[in-house]
């Protein structure tokens, strides 16, 4: 067996796994024992006693699967929390609600809880959503319809839209340094609006672009040529990221530990079954339509800490950047307490 069969073959092993052992581990969290941890029958009529209540932000894109699963199968309340998912439209607006309190917690990347937490902001990243596997990576640097670009050394000197300091950048960067280019060759565009960007590039206005999905398959339906992706990449650079506040962590850890058993539940899920839910991510994440069909729903891994390089690289880049003005520590804002801990081994 390849030793990449082999590192698939224990990744899907240890998927299942975890999904199984949660409801055990979790009963000694403390409070009532929640129930249905890892039973595929109906729900139950009745529920746990609630712990308390969340209020979690999302923008609308694929990596929200799992928060949408858990919600749709009553995974929430029968784990005995009520879990609010509040939309919006942009990053920005999510964490200006976070700051003010007015969510309890958001699913974001490691770019912007750094930067939340050094702008007077404590929150505590909880666990990785997308990107605990390199197959997880949901960006890629497009070219043009046209362009005649297909090959890495082609970007040299090509302006790039991207959007500056953020997590697109930083993917950008470090592909194209993982490929040989030497900053110098790096030449990029800030186009901030997703949409804007993606018309730029299938216009021809922009060469290229990095884009994430679905727009990034939409490009490809439309002629676009995927050049780089972190899907292929020596490791994944788009980790998305749930986070919580200091203070949800304080006052709502066990509704937290409850959330991470149904979003488990619900990661296990998708693994089993992906196409069973592509409706429901069509529906809640406005798959266009040109790609609804062809469309292959990604799977997750069950919560689980970021590693600590790739939180460090992050903080790293971003000092280099003058994005942030002091280090953070890993230990500081890395919370592992808050999931089955077996799941971290």
């Amino acid at each position: 067996m390849r030793l990449e069969d082999e590192q698939f073959m224990k990744q899907k092993v240890w998927r299942v796994l975890a999904a199984l052992m949660v409801a055990g581990l979790l009963a000694g969290c403390g409070g009532a024992r929640p129930q249905n941890a890892y039973s595929k029958q109906e729900p139950a009529p009745s529920a746990p006693e609630t712990v308390g209540s969340l209020k979690i932000g999302l923008i609308p894109t694929v990596d929200c699967l799992p928060f949408w699963v858990a919600e749709s199968k009553d995974y929430y309340r029968q784990q005995g929390v009520d879990v609010e998912l509040v939309r919006f439209a942009s990053a920005t607006e999510r964490e200006a609600a976070l700051a003010s309190g007015q969510i309890d917690g958001s699913l974001t990347d490691i770019m912007n809880a750094v930067t939340l937490y050094t702008s007077g902001t404590p929150v505590a990243i909880t666990s990785i959503n997308l990107g605990a596997t390199i197959e997880e990576g949901p960006f890629a640097i497009v070219s043009a319809p046209g362009s005649g670009i297909t090959q890495p050394e082609q970007l040299k000197g090509v302006e790039i839209a991207i959007a500056t300091n953020t997590i697109i950048e930083y993917v950008t960067e470090k592909l194209l340094l993982e490929n040989g280019f030497t900053p110098a060759e790096i030449k990029t565009v800030s186009i901030p609006q997703i949409p804007v960007r993606f018309q730029n590039l299938i216009s021809g206005t922009v060469k290229a672009a990095t884009l994430p999905e679905p727009l990034l398959s939409l490009a490809v339906h439309k002629g676009g040529t995927v050049v780089l992706t972190d899907a292929e990449a020596k490791r994944n650079y788009s980790q998305s990221v749930i986070v919580f506040s200091e203070k949800a962590v304080k006052e709502k850890a066990e509704a937290i530990r409850r959330f991470f058993v149904a979003y488990n539940l619900a990661v296990f899920d998708i693994d089993q079954e992906p196409e069973a839910y592509k409706e429901l991510l069509a529906t809640e994440a406005n798959l266009p339509a040109e790609i609804k069909d062809s469309w292959q729903v990604i799977t997750f891994s069950p919560a689980q800490a970021p590693g600590k390089a790739e939180v460090e690289e992050v903080v790293e880049w971003l000092l280099s950047k003058g994005y942030i003005k002091e280090r953070v520590a890993y230990e500081d804002i890395v919370n592992t307490t808050l999931y089955p801990q077996a799941q971290s081994q």
